[in-house]
């Protein structure tokens, strides 16, 4: 049986991002660099752009039109755009254009405009296919267009449709931000938490409900404008103190997640990366790139943390191991960071006490000099593939280490947050041990295992030996990335 969503059933759906959308917005009342003072919802004054509107005095302000899809069936397009949404209505063009001619009046003003919604973008529009990667407008590009260009005939089309000059609808082009393809709700819901987290407040999806819920009751009472007092009071009227405050660390390596702007530092490293899907991008086109890219700046995104005043940091995107391990080892406690991240939907951080975590060490003998490699044996076994690797480049290792957990190597050798960090510690210590009794100068460090393990294992990486971590790739074998000293 196919489910179909009622038509009341994908309004209540639409109103619940929209005000879980307002919600996220105006939470930026409480970060003092945001330079928010207050938020609107379904704001007198702001034309078609009244959905959310972000009051920012030494800033632009920024009106954002919300538009929600229970599916993916109505994508962005120049006939969804140009379409009257009823008979006597206008299209979503001609509303934005109205809205610009109404906001920009004020000398000086150059009001934000967004366009934001779960509906994907048609990559082979003429006009939508040149939004730029930075700010998600058109306007600059389609201004380079000629004439007699697919855009350039397009444009003359929309410039009619919206009664404005081709040049005019360049400029309300180059100020209104496409920004499509959010995903599906659940990644609103992460960011919010994200933000929530930041700013010391509980931080469960439950407790992001609460500020839907709240955002719901100020527009059925006819509450249009919240200011941080209000918020405030909201807060603590619906009980969400009391939370531990953590910033976010967002990594895009092997793709791109939504709600970047939720995060307190962003890395994106997606088109340094072979490939042009995430499950096929794990070398980098130039591997010089892991020591003199990708380590300098996940070590300046970790000291900008640092001097945010952030000492708990939430890591959290789409890459590989190596990385959830460098990510760790930048945020040490050794300087006084905890991390954490969410495995599996459970959130694992290196402030949980640890539980007695047993490992089984086996030592093999590869007489190839003077270095420890090291296999850690978690969801699958490690031990055929490495030895292989290590031979067949003949890495200069004399002794290989694997380490396993008692219990089995398995997806659920690692039941929860406690093993976690007590097998973050147990192979630590193993590793330390083996570097004492084989005198190794260097670690070469082969992980099969949980993405949250790994944090937590760079995390408490102290005390060891310089170290290189390995990426898998599969039949190929393996491939060298940074190198920790």
């Amino acid at each position: 049986m196919t489910a179909t969503t009622s038509p009341s059933g994908a309004r209540i759906q639409g109103d619940d991002f929209q005000h879980l959308y307002g919600w996220y917005q105006a939470l930026r009342m409480l970060i003092p660099e945001h330079g928010v003072d207050r938020v609107e919802i379904e704001s007198d004054g702001a034309g078609n752009l009244d959905d959310v509107v972000v009051r920012r005095p030494a800033y632009n302000d920024e009106y954002v039109q919300v538009k929600y899809s229970v599916d993916a069936r109505n994508p962005v397009t120049s006939d969804w755009l140009t379409t009257p949404l009823s008979a006597r209505g206008k299209s979503p063009l001609q509303r934005f254009a109205a809205s610009w001619a109404g906001l920009r009046k004020p000398p000086g003003k150059q009001p934000g405009m967004t366009l934001f919604t779960n509906r994907v973008l048609d990559p082979e529009d003429p006009i939508l296919m040149l939004r730029d990667g930075q700010r998600g407008v058109v306007g600059p590009r389609l201004a380079q267009e000629t004439p007699g260009s697919k855009a350039g005939r397009q444009m003359a089309r929309w410039a009619s449709h919206a009664g404005l000059s081709q040049p005019d609808l360049i400029e309300l082009l180059s100020h209104l931000t496409f920004k499509t393809d959010q995903g599906a709700s659940n990644a609103l819901v992460e960011a919010t938490c994200d933000r929530m987290r930041s700013v010391g407040l509980r931080a469960r999806e439950l407790d992001a409900s609460a500020g839907v819920a709240a955002v719901r009751d100020w527009v059925k009472t006819g509450v249009r404008t919240i200011d941080a007092s209000q918020l405030a009071a909201e807060i603590e009227r619906r009980d969400l103190k009391g939370g531990v405050q953590y910033s976010t660390l967002l990594v895009e390596a092997i793709d791109h997640t939504h709600w970047p702007d939720g995060a307190a530092a962003h890395l994106d490293w997606v088109n340094l990366f072979e490939g042009t899907e995430p499950r096929a991008r794990v070398q980098l086109r130039d591997p010089s790139l892991w020591s003199t890219k990708i380590r300098p700046e996940m070590v300046a995104a970790a000291r900008a943390l640092e001097a945010k005043g952030a000492s708990r940091i939430v890591v959290r995107g789409y890459m590989r191991l190596p990385l959830w391990f460098l990510a760790g080892a930048e945020l040490p406690d050794t300087r006084g960071h905890q991390v954490a991240c969410s495995q599996n939907g459970a959130w694992w951080s290196s402030e949980t006490a640890a539980s007695a975590y047993e490992v089984m060490c086996r030592r093999m003998p590869l007489d190839q000099g003077g270095d420890l490699a090291v296999g850690l044996s978690v969801t699958n076994r490690v031990v055929d593939d490495v030895l292989t690797y290590c031979k067949r480049a003949a890495l200069p290792c004399g002794t290989f280490l694997e380490v396993a957990g008692a219990k089995g190597v398995n997806r659920t050798a690692i039941a929860d947050n406690a093993e976690a960090v007590g097998w973050a510690h147990a192979v630590r210590d193993a590793v330390r041990c083996a570097v004492r009794d084989t005198g190794a100068r260097r670690v070469h460090l082969f992980i099969s295992g949980p993405a949250g393990g790994s944090l937590l294992l760079g995390h408490s990486w102290n005390r060891v030996a310089p170290t290189i971590v390995y990426e898998h790739l599969g039949s190929a074998g393996y491939v060298p990335t940074f190198e920790l000293p």
